[in-house]
């Protein structure tokens, strides 16, 4: 099922296509007016204002409609009205010796593939093959009294090769248009993604920067108080171990706030060296202030040959950040989170092992985790973004490794990620 967000979308290009309806059959009938002004043919008769007055002023997606029915059906009866207009006016406006008209129908299919997808681009060309052949035959046939302006039955050979041909382009067309679809919406659904993973990357951001700021002003707070009991102080026997402590804090604070700029940067596409054991260390580091205040104990356990691989820093360290804050929602109470790795020789890779004593997973929402089901969450209330994991399967992915989940209700969850190693 759609969300709101998409449903929305789906009424603004209904309504854009309704506009498409409305000129177009106003043009149509203005032109049958001009033709009969001209002293030419006269296709209009009540039947046909009938059929044009629908088009345009009845099958819209006016709002009290739109709020009555379901919105992803209109689309079939909206396809279903304008297919049998126009082959009721292909058929009364010439039917077989008509064939310019049969345009009409490509415009309701691609239509489809443009709105929709592809169940409703084949519906459209499935009905429009049924009602042509049916106008073509039934009146080739005399079931459907002639309405040519030329009194001039087409041989059968050439009616065969008429109807074979239109079908067949609705169908080869059809499948162009649902191809095309697809792509489109591949594309617009990767930058939608790719938004969305930058909207959780800013919210971790934002999350983290009140407490990692309250660390910095304490810091440059008491730099402030050392620096006012300097200038008191000039010449006091402790006056060396004030500006240790001012050199201290102020370069605590700088590493601090570094860190915060550089995860907030914008992920680099070029990959160089990585140390897997320092990129934990930095977001331990960087996530400190949150957990700090918690009954939460980390537990480091790296291997001492700090293997490397060929990766993006920043982006390895919002891995382990993402699996950190996980853990720590996890563990509201107390817990212990310990992270391990380990050089796998005969594989080639190293092993990052994340496991906490938190709440766990259901069983039930394990294989939706395991399919990156990109906006499912376990987490209540206004965080359930569903995005931290779906990043983590995105980033791991592109450093060409995998991740496993093991879970136990109620235990904790173990989290293993494998990298390639970097040989350089």
């Amino acid at each position: 099922m759609f969300d709101d967000t998409s449903k929305a979308e789906l009424l603004r290009k209904y309504r854009f296509a309704g506009k498409i309806r409305l000129i177009s059959f106003s043009l149509l009938f203005f032109y049958l007016l001009l033709i009969k002004y001209a002293g030419g043919y006269s296709y209009i008769n009540a039947a046909f204002f009938a059929v044009i007055f629908f088009e345009i002023i009845l099958n819209q997606p006016y709002d009290f409609i739109a709020q009555r029915v379901n919105i992803y059906r209109f689309q079939y009866y909206q396809m279903a009205a304008d297919i049998i207009a126009i082959s009721w006016m292909v058929y009364y406006m010439g039917g077989i010796e008509a064939p310019v008209l049969t345009l009409t129908y490509y415009a309701v299919i691609l239509w489809a593939g443009v709105v929709s997808g592809t169940q409703a681009v084949f519906f459209a060309v499935g009905l429009s093959a049924l009602l042509f052949s049916s106008v073509v035959s039934l009146e080739y046939f005399g079931f459907l009294p002639f309405t040519g302006y030329h009194h001039y039955k087409m041989p059968a050979s050439r009616t065969l090769s008429f109807l074979i041909g239109n079908v067949s382009f609705f169908f080869a067309f059809g499948y162009f248009s649902a191809r095309a679809a697809l792509v489109i919406k591949s594309l617009q659904r990767k930058k939608y993604e790719d938004s969305l993973r930058y909207e959780h990357r800013f919210r971790a951001i934002s999350h983290l920067v009140g407490y990692t700021t309250h660390d910095a002003l304490n810091h440059l707070a008491n730099i402030s108080g050392y620096t006012g009991l300097l200038l008191k102080k000039i010449g006091a026997a402790d006056e060396e171990e004030m500006i240790k402590s001012i050199g201290a804090l102020a370069h605590k604070s700088t590493q601090l706030l570094f860190r915060l700029m550089n995860f907030s940067q914008k992920p680099s596409e070029a990959l160089e060296p990585v140390s897997v054991n320092g990129a934990i260390e930095d977001a331990i580091k960087l996530i400190h202030p949150l957990v700090r205040y918690s009954r939460i104990t980390i537990e480091k356990r790296l291997d001492p040959a700090n293997p490397s691989v060929m990766g993006d820093k920043n982006r390895l360290q919002e891995t382990f950040i993402a699996l950190i804050q996980n853990a720590y929602d996890a563990m509201p109470g107390k817990g212990a989170l310990a992270i391990t790795t380990a050089l796998m020789d005969k594989q080639g890779s190293i092993k990052i092992v994340v496991s906490d004593t938190g709440s766990g997973i259901q069983p039930q929402d394990m294989s939706r985790i395991r399919n990156h089901e990109l906006f499912f969450a376990t987490k209540e209330g206004g965080r359930k973004l569903g995005l931290g994991l779906a990043a983590l399967h995105e980033i791991v992915a592109k450093h060409k490794g995998t991740v496993d989940i093991k879970s136990t209700a109620g235990k904790g969850t173990i989290f293993v990620i494998q990298l390639p190693l970097f040989k350089g």
